[in-house]
């Protein structure tokens, strides 16, 4: 009995997660999809934090920040991005830097942009031994009350490198997005072998102008990953220019809403998602703080354009 919570820690590393998806996409548009990569026109920074099912037992936190700009000599963004996900109070922590080009492509007097991209990222998977639970550590009356010489071997790590690549169809206000997350499936596991399984990532967005200071943004996003998948529609309204007001669910798992103020400059919102799903409670509460920082030339300031621009 001893060794069946070390061969359920064996598996468990050897066995593929899923990626952490950010539910607020107009605020981490380059983990969306790549080649929004300069979609702006200028010079953009966003970032965002994610403390998910913070009320249970756990500890799932993930920060992403993404500096992207539109180089207008080559027709073409770069993007360089960076993502640390944390599992377990630092028990298993991976961190992510990635570099993405995506070429702009336009079409029609401008009005149709095909924009495909290329992401190169760097991994690292970093396990901290001393955090484990192991049998020969638990009294059969008093629980873990024994440290075991398995959990004082400090860190493992594993690093590797991973490629990704996106296509974004814009006309008009309609965007359609594919990308392909993990092409060559690197090997992520720590002890064993396992492979980062690919990520098939699919969105449709239309952005509806009400007013000159109003407009209307919805978005239907479709991720699998393994036997994961995700389906997620988000309605998201812009009034008085400034006060951002959504709402929106992910089928069977959760509903959310989000709130925010954007300036000519700059982006602040916030996030909250109650977990609806069988294996979720009411109190398995997610939320996510976002923060962008803008910059454009004067023109485009005034307007409201589409979110995928901010």
């Amino acid at each position: 009995m001893k060794y069946i919570p070390f061969l359920f820690l064996a598996i468990c590393l050897r066995l593929s997660a899923q990626d952490p998806l950010f539910t607020n996409t107009s605020q981490s548009l380059i983990s969306l999809n790549p080649s929004f990569a300069g979609s702006n026109g200028g010079l953009r920074v966003q970032s965002s934090y994610r403390d998910q099912w913070y009320n249970l037992t756990g500890f799932y936190q993930t920060l992403s920040t993404d500096v992207d700009a539109y180089i207008k000599p080559m027709k073409g963004g770069i993007a360089l991005s960076y993502m640390r996900d944390d599992q377990s109070n630092g028990t298993l922590v991976t961190d992510r830097l990635s570099l993405t080009y995506a070429q702009h492509l336009n079409l029609l007097d401008s009005k149709l942009k095909i924009i495909p991209s290329f992401q190169i990222t760097g991994f690292q998977k970093t396990l901290d031994n001393s955090k484990l639970s192991y049998g020969d550590m638990i009294d059969p009356r008093r629980g873990f009350v024994w440290n075991s010489p398995q959990n004082t071997n400090g860190y493992s790590v594993k690093r590797n490198l991973d490629f990704s690549s996106g296509l974004i169809i814009n006309y008009n206000h309609f965007y359609f997005g594919a990308s392909m997350f993990h092409i060559t499936q690197p090997q992520e596991a720590i002890y064993g072998v396992g492979k980062l399984p690919y990520r098939l990532s699919l969105f449709t967005s239309y952005n509806l102008t009400l007013s000159e200071n109003a407009m209307l943004y919805a978005i239907y996003r479709f991720e699998k990953q393994q036997s994961f998948y995700n389906h997620q529609i988000n309605i998201n309204v812009l009034l008085i220019k400034h006060l951002i007001l959504g709402t929106g669910i992910r089928i069977n798992n959760s509903v959310n809403a989000i709130v925010g103020y954007r300036h000519d400059y700059f982006t602040l919102s916030g996030c909250y998602e109650f977990g609806t799903g069988s294996t979720m409670t009411s109190s398995a509460g997610t939320f996510e703080l976002s923060a962008s920082f803008n910059l454009r030339n004067k023109e485009d300031r005034k307007l409201v354009k589409d979110v995928e621009r901010w």
